[in-house]
């Protein structure tokens, strides 16, 4: 663990969105790292979009040639969180 947060993988969330993780050895002395969402479950604001159908990303996606990284990324901006736990 002190290695990750001396290369700054790891750091201390100062989110009120926190998700408890844990590092759990395992027999062949490797760790495995758990994590615990259910706190982070209980503010996301269920269906807040709904699924679009793949027929129509689809043709969205119809005589593209170029696509960036924030095509790939943008779905993950769109998950609601409950007012107050922003």
């Amino acid at each position: 663990m002190e290695e990750l947060v001396s290369k700054g993988m790891v750091r201390e969330s100062l989110s009120p969105c926190v998700i408890l993780t844990i590092l759990v050895p395992k027999k062949d002395g490797s760790m495995c790292i758990c994590v615990d969402s259910g706190a982070i479950k209980k503010i996301t604001i269920k269906h807040g979009y709904p699924m679009p159908r793949l027929k129509d990303m689809l043709d969205e996606l119809h005589g593209s040639k170029v696509f960036s990284k924030i095509n790939l990324r943008s779905g993950c901006y769109q998950i609601q969180i409950r007012e107050g736990n922003r």
